[in-house]
Order: structure tokens, then sequence, then C-alpha cells
């Protein structure tokens, strides 16, 4: 084989050295989590970690699927993902749909933990076992487990603290009408729920809106449920981010509401309801 010419080897060399000047540049940005995105150019890459309680929901990021929920594949790491706002909805049958606008930023993983809510809920009546109880509306209860639940409204709910979940460590309460979901640790990263975007977090969710003036609330499942003076019960997923859920439990105002040994029980004048469902 003839050996390369002069010629040749100066060409080669400059060649391997403009190739060397190119590829080295583009490792290092994408060992830097730099990649380049259509619209975006050369930016740091985000991502988005999805934890979803059912099994069967559907899952979009801006409207296209990026999965589907099974029973026991319940967890999603959506990567890649340029800084921008996303839209995340999840959905399915029988469900209320979950929404929630996530900011993505550069090299920072977005924890979003979704919350279904069944769309059969409904409020029984509880009866003492001296009364008749009327068919599917109704339920006999011992009278010592009604005059249980009914002295459980004689205990203050204005204030309480989360013990597992996504609230975990947060304080919640009713002050002047309004149903606040506080983060008391000034030593400690409030979770993601707090958080507007991943380099912005509140101390403090305003949890019922526009809604009326709040009289009590409580934790319960993977919310808070509050009552309010005039507008009935609701539950709500507690995230500063947008879309809140607000689902309607009980449609009567002026009714109180406690969990008793993991029930939720409303208080409606002289009656007792248990909410099922949620």
């Amino acid at each position: 084989m003839k050996p390369l010419s002069p010629l040749k080897r100066r060409a080669y060399l400059i060649l391997f050295a403009a190739l060397f000047c190119a590829v080295v540049p583009l490792a290092l940005l994408f060992a830097g989590g730099w990649q380049y995105k259509s619209g975006y150019g050369f930016v740091q890459i985000g991502g988005i970690f999805v934890s979803v309680p059912v099994s069967n929901a559907s899952i979009t990021l801006n409207g296209k699927e990026v999965g589907v929920s099974g029973f026991f594949d319940r967890t999603f790491y959506l990567s890649d993902l340029a800084p921008s706002s996303y839209v995340l909805q999840v959905e399915r049958d029988g469900y209320y749909a979950w929404s929630r606008t996530i900011v993505v930023e550069p090299q920072i993983v977005t924890v979003a933990t979704v919350v279904m809510v069944p769309k059969d809920i409904r409020a029984m009546r509880l009866v003492p076992v001296t009364q008749t109880p009327v068919a599917s509306t109704s339920r006999a209860v011992s009278a010592a487990e009604y005059r249980a639940l009914l002295a459980a409204f004689d205990i203050a709910a204005t204030s309480s603290v989360a013990r597992g979940g996504t609230v975990s460590g947060a304080l919640l309460s009713v002050e002047d009408g309004d149903v606040l979901l506080k983060w008391p640790h000034e030593d400690r990263r409030p979770p993601d729920n707090f958080c507007g975007r991943p380099s912005f977090c509140a101390s403090e969710i305003e949890l019922e809106g526009d809604r009326p003036i709040a009289t009590s609330a409580v934790f319960f499942g993977d919310g808070v449920v509050y009552a309010t003076r005039t507008g009935g019960i609701f539950f709500t997923d507690p995230d500063i981010r947008p879309t809140q859920l607000v689902v309607p439990l009980y449609a009567h105002g002026g009714t109180d509401v406690r969990v008793v040994g993991g029930r939720l029980i409303v208080h409606d004048e002289d009656e007792l309801y248990e909410i099922e469902g949620l």
C-alpha cells in the first residue's frame, strides 16, 4: 500500500481537526443537558415526573397522548422538554378530568401528583336504628355510633395537620372565611404543589378561591374538603398551579364536615350524612 502523499495527509489532518472542533462542543452541550428543540434552538432541557393513582387513565401533554396508566405502570417520566409551560391532563371514564399547567425549567424535574376523583359520589343519610331507613338513600347505624358521630362536631375543625401524601408537613386552616394551606418549615423546600414554577415556591395556597365564605376544612384522601356558609361542601386538590380541581360534594349551605374514623361525615341541621365514593 502506497503511503499517503504530504498533500493528502495535510487534507486528512485538517478534516479530522474540523470534525473534532464540531463534535466536541456538541458532545459537551449534550452532556450539560443541552439539546436542539425545534422552535427553541439549543436549550437546556427539563422534565416532568407524573404519578397517576388509577389504571386505564390517558395522560396528555399539550393535547398529545404520552401514555396510558396500567395496573402496575402508574408513573411516567416525560423527559427532554424545552423550558416552557405545558398543559398536563389526565382523563379516565367515570372520573373528573385532572389538569395542571406545569412550568418546566432547565435541568429540573417537576413533580405532578395526579388526584382522580370519581363522579359517582353519594351523600348517604345516617339514621339511628330506632328510625326506619329509606331504601337506597339512608343507612341505619347503632344509637351509640350515631351519638359518637354527632359528638365529633363539638370539636373545632378549623385547623389540622396533613399526615401523608403530597401535603405532608403542611398546615390547613380557615382564617376569615379563607381556606389556607401553609408550609411552615422555613428550612425545608415545600412540595411541588406549592411551586408555581420550580424556581419560585409560595408558603401559602388559598384553596376556596371565589367561592362563598368557608367555615371549616379537613384533610381527606389526597385533598382537602371544606364547608362554606352558603355554597355547600367541596373537595379540592391543593395545588397552586392552575387549574385547581374543585368537586362539589354536598349542595346545602350552612353545613359542617368532619373526618371520623376515616369516614367523611356531614352535619346538616339535625341530620348526619356520610359522603361515599370519594
